[in-house]
């Protein structure tokens, strides 16, 4: 069924995939279903930095599914080279308390351990991996290392990587390990109030980006991975959470991020490197939370509207994603891809956003395109909900819109899951009377 008021465009090369698009006024509908809004040329109005985004919008295609489908391939490799900004800016920049007071107000307890506890490793930023992690004075410094122990000690119940305060410098981890039916919790230690800080860079003058967690696993499992009240600053990418992109049954699930603070995500730290799509991605990743989280300058100084905070793609269904603070993300904060269906994304705040919408929808559409490189064809995705959310305001200070989609909802090899299904449900969503105060 197509949708009132969507107009299909004539696609060109001048406007590549941002033709046709369906977008949503700040407010909501007043029916509670996203059935259509006003049609225009996005190119205009696409937020860009003092750099010009020489890649141009007609390349997204092939830099979004390429970056998805191999980014740490392309990020990994990046030279090291000096950033073009200081990568310790002063506090006021991006002060933990006042982005989203509401985040840390109720924050989620430290959870006692049980009468036989968890398995536990310990990392400190001045441990050695040479050690075991089985106590404080035996911490290990890498996520690496934590990986190797586990593997060798396979663990049978709850996992808990205490993350001792400090600054983690310059790593990045190739994940697969998991318990079946228990949790690998990693998170700071009780007590301490300070996030313990992942930090891309090397030194202040070194960043050569890269993604900080990718977990790699396509069996279908329930990896219950928790990240837990840490900070992550200065990489392209933080988290991905990566299953097939080719085939739904082989997934991954059930993961949760909470209470974590990213912080210039992108290539803002270093225009040299490449330009990222996400922040934190999921690739056909299924019943995860990612709550009370803020996401603070998630900048691509080129090609900025490839970049997303939370990229929901491939076939990533039943995700939660509540009650975090968006501020100055050069993207649109929210991407969905791909058959990506039943997602909530509520009580969220958007601030300075993408002058598209706070939530975006696009698939590669084989009818219209030549070049989409997944071997079946990308679909719409259906029954998400956004709710309750507050929109304060784009780059430029305007009003900001709830809701845009790239494509209509007919194409070749997809269907919608039921005959009464719809891509998006919203209400309560409101608007600041002055963007950006």
């Amino acid at each position: 069924m197509k949708y009132l008021l969507i107009v299909l465009f004539g696609l060109s090369l001048g406007t590549g995939c941002q033709a046709g698009q369906t977008t949503g006024t700040p407010l909501d509908d007043g029916a509670g279903d996203a059935l259509g809004g006003e049609h225009r040329d996005v190119r205009s109005d696409v937020w860009a930095p003092d750099v010009s985004d020489a890649g141009d919008l007609d390349a997204r295609v092939d830099a979004e599914d390429a970056m998805i489908h191999d980014a740490d391939s392309r990020e990994e490799d990046a030279p090291d080279v000096h950033p073009e900004a200081d990568v310790h800016p002063e506090a006021d920049v991006h002060p933990e308390a006042d982005v989203h007071p509401e985040a840390d107000v109720h924050p989620e307890p430290d959870i006692e351990e049980p009468p036989s506890g968890p398995f536990v490793v310990w990392m400190s930023p001045n441990g050695s991996d040479s050690r075991d992690g089985t106590t404080r004075a035996k911490a290990v410094q890498t996520m690496s290392r934590v990986q190797q122990i586990l593997r060798s000690s396979s663990p049978e119940t709850d996992v808990e990587v205490r993350v001792l305060p400090g600054r983690y410098r310059g790593q990045k981890v190739n994940w697969t390990f998991s318990v079946p039916g228990h949790r690998v919790k990693f998170t700071r230690v009780a007590g301490e109030s300070e996030r313990p800080v992942f930090d891309g860079c090397l030194s202040a003058n070194n960043c050569p980006g890269g993604t900080w967690f990718k977990l790699s696993r396509s069996d279908g499992a329930e990896t219950r991975l928790v990240f837990h009240y840490l900070r992550i600053e200065n990489y392209q990418t933080a988290i991905s959470l990566n299953g097939s992109r080719n085939a739904e049954a082989r997934s991954n699930g059930s993961n949760e991020i909470f209470g974590c603070y990213f912080y210039r995500i992108g290539n803002i730290f270093n225009s040299a490197v490449n330009p990222s799509t996400a922040a934190v991605r999921l690739v056909n990743s299924d019943d995860n939370k990612i709550i009370n989280n803020h996401f603070v300058d998630i900048i691509n100084t080129r090609s900025p509207a490839l970049l997303h905070a939370i990229y929901i793609a491939h076939m990533s269904d039943r995700n939660q994603i509540l009650r975090n603070s968006f501020r100055n993300n050069a993207g649109g904060p929210i991407r969905v891809r791909d058959y990506s269906n039943d997602n909530i994304i509520n009580d969220n705040t958007f601030k300075k956003s993408s002058n598209d919408a706070a939530y975006s929808e696009w698939y590669c559409d084989n009818d219209t395109r030549d070049d989409c490189t997944k071997p079946t064809p990308e679909c719409p995705s259906w029954g998400n909900q956004f709710r309750e959310n507050h929109l304060n305001g784009t780059y430029a200070c305007g009003a900001l819109r709830a809701f845009i989609y790239y494509q209509d909802d007919s194409a070749t090899g997809c269907s919608p899951p039921s005959p009464n299904a719809r891509r998006l449900r919203t209400s309560g969503n409101t608007s600041s009377s002055t963007p950006c105060q």
